[in-house]
C-alpha cells in the first residue's frame, strides 16, 4: 500500500505523498510518515508468506483447503483496499472494506491456530497494523467528508476556495 502506480487526468501519480489528492488530505496528527509505509508493509508481507507457507506444509490445498482459502482471501481484501482507497478515492467505502478485512484476518488467524500457532502468531502484526489502518482510514474519512466528491469531479476543495478569496 505504500506505493501504487494510478492514472489521473492523463498524467501516472503515486498513491501516498506523491499523489496531490492524497497530500490535500486533511490527516490526523498521528498520521505516519510515508516511509514507514514501505517498511511495514514489506515486514507484514514477509511475515505472512511465512505463515502461509507454514500452513500449506501441513494442509496442502486439498487436504484441509478452509484455512488458507480465508487467507487468500483476505489477501484480496487488502490488495482491494489500495483501489477503493487510493485510486477511486472512495473513504467511506475504503473503511468498510478494511471493516471486512478486520474480520477475515481475525477468521484466518482463527483457523491457522489450530493448524500451526507460529503461523497465526506471525499474522498478529499484521492485525495490529490493520487496527491502525482501519482507525487511520476512519480518521480520514471524518476528517475529509467531500474528499470522494472532489476526487471524482475535479471540483476544487473547500480549502482551496478559501485559500483563493482574497480578504
Amino acid at each position: 500500500k505504500a506505493v501504487v502506480s494510478t492514472q489521473s487526468t492523463g498524467n501516472a501519480e503515486n498513491f501516498g505523498d506523491e499523489s496531490e489528492w492524497y497530500r490535500n488530505l486533511i490527516k490526523p496528527s498521528w498520521n505516519p510518515p510515508s516511509w514507514l509505509f514501505g517498511p511495514v508493509w514489506s515486514t507484514l508481507y514477509a511475515l505472512m508468506a511465512i505463515a502461509a507457507f507454514l500452513i500449506w506444509r501441513v494442509t496442502g490445498f486439498l487436504k484441509k483447503p478452509l484455512p488458507l482459502a480465508v487467507f487468500w482471501t483476505q489477501l484480496i481484501f487488502n490488495f482491494a483496499w489500495v483501489f477503493i482507497f487510493g485510486m477511486a478515492h472512495e473513504l467511506g467505502w475504503a473503511l468498510i472494506e478494511m471493516v471486512a478485512l478486520f474480520f477475515l484476518l481475525c477468521a484466518t488467524i482463527i483457523l491457522f491456530y489450530p493448524v500451526n500457532r507460529t503461523a497465526a502468531g506471525l499474522l498478529l502484526p499484521y492485525l495490529a497494523w490493520i487496527v491502525f489502518a482501519t482507525a487511520l482510514n476512519f480518521s480520514l474519512w471524518r476528517l475529509n467528508p467531500v474528499a470522494a466528491t472532489v476526487a471524482a469531479t475535479g471540483a476544487p476543495q473547500v480549502v482551496d476556495v478559501l485559500e483563493s478569496i482574497e480578504l
